[in-house]
């Protein structure tokens, strides 16, 4: 059956108002009046956030898609409200250089951690790290899990060595690095560290050395980064989501995005230009129409890629499936878009789960791998 028919940019949208500290907006870390509304809470949660309107100023020139992974309050606010709706009690609070003294002086149970980060290779490991450091649990990848699977050929060094099924790829840090002899045209680009669509377009395909070399310093100047080459897999695109731990996962049904709503002259690719600037014309098929032993071997494909890279608690997986049928892993997402419009969300929606039940199961799988009690 067809899933939902719209989307919102990969994690998030960047232009909801503003909102006070009392109404659930990320407090100054500074400010003693910010603490629980109730000491008797079964459990109090700190809910980490990276809000774009609170980024650093980008530099002069910066692509218009650099700041696409943080969050906005109204995303934010529907987190909170369905941990609250538990009679949790929950302060919001960014993940930035002042979260270490915040946290000492409030002392959660947990913490729900949603944290892109502000900046850096290895951005999304850096508030797991420094949660490490302070014996705080949190929800989410770990440190290393974080920083491999945000690290697209340190992932794909991996799940090859595991003999898993991924593309040829090579990694450019000058656009005039020889091309390997087992790289074949067409090929795929894109930075090695991001995330969202992030520096994926139209003109990202390259059937040409011409085409490969110019793109390649595009994304080197852009996004100040390696690019990642890989060969171009055509056919269908597909993720495949899951909530848990070890081998007490639960599988959401797989979706296929469906490109046939978008303007003719776009590539089958779901980047920037199909997230964003034709958001309102995206379709997916969720279930997917592959079988059941199509779906049972994504989905076995996808828990060994999360057993793989150490993730917790959930995960995205991303496929592309040719039309012979085998399927090729582009990435892990180790800390995907849970907003009330993202891919796993809209998964969780095809079989009846509210948004509040896919951010709550996250939540509890957190809790029951750090044995701790609701």
């Amino acid at each position: 059956m067809e899933g939902k028919t719209t989307k919102s940019i990969g994690s998030n949208g960047h232009h909801a108002p503003e909102r006070s500290a009392e109404q659930g907006s990320p407090a100054d870390s500074t400010d003693p009046s910010i603490s629980w509304r109730s000491e008797t809470a079964t459990l109090h949660i700190a809910l980490l956030v990276n809000l774009a309107r609170n980024a650093p100023p980008v530099r002069r020139n910066a692509p218009t898609d650099i700041l696409a992974e943080l969050d906005a309050d109204k995303n934010v606010e529907a987190y909170a409200a369905a941990l609250r709706a538990r009679n949790y009690d929950v302060l919001i609070q960014e993940g930035n250089a002042h979260l270490a003294g915040w946290l000492d002086r409030v002392q959660p149970d947990i913490c729900f951690n949603t944290c892109e980060g502000y900046g850096g290779e290895n951005r999304e490991a850096q508030v797991p790290a420094l949660l490490e450091m302070l014996s705080i649990p949190y929800t989410g990848p770990a440190p290393l899990a974080a920083a491999i699977t945000h690290d697209k050929p340190t992932t794909q060094r991996i799940l090859s060595s595991y003999n898993l099924p991924v593309p040829h790829f090579q990694v450019f840090n000058s656009p005039d690095d020889a091309l390997r002899t087992d790289m074949t045209f067409p090929l795929f680009i894109k930075p090695t560290h991001e995330g969202t669509g992030i520096g994926i377009h139209n003109d990202s395909i390259a059937r040409d050395e011409r085409h490969l070399r110019d793109k390649v310093a595009e994304i080197i100047a852009d996004y100040r980064q390696p690019a990642m080459v890989e060969t171009y897999i055509e056919g269908k695109d597909i993720t495949c989501g899951l909530v848990g731990n070890g081998d007490d996962v639960h599988f959401f049904p797989i979706t296929e995005v469906d490109f046939s709503g978008y303007p003719a002259e776009l590539e089958a690719i779901y980047g920037v230009e199909q997230k964003v600037t034709y958001d309102e014309l995206y379709r997916n098929k969720c279930p997917a129409p592959l079988g059941n032993r199509m779906t049972d071997e994504i989905r076995r494909l996808t828990h060994e890629v999360f057993l793989v890279t150490q993730c917790r608690d959930f995960a995205r997986v991303d496929f592309r499936l040719t039309a012979e049928g085998r399927p090729y892993i582009l990435e892990i997402n180790g800390l995907p878009g849970i907003t009330p419009r993202s891919d796993l969300t809209l998964m969780a929606e095809a079989e009846g789960w509210t948004h509040a039940d896919l951010v709550c199961a996250v939540l509890d799988a957190g809790l029951k791998r750090c044995g701790i009690s609701k």
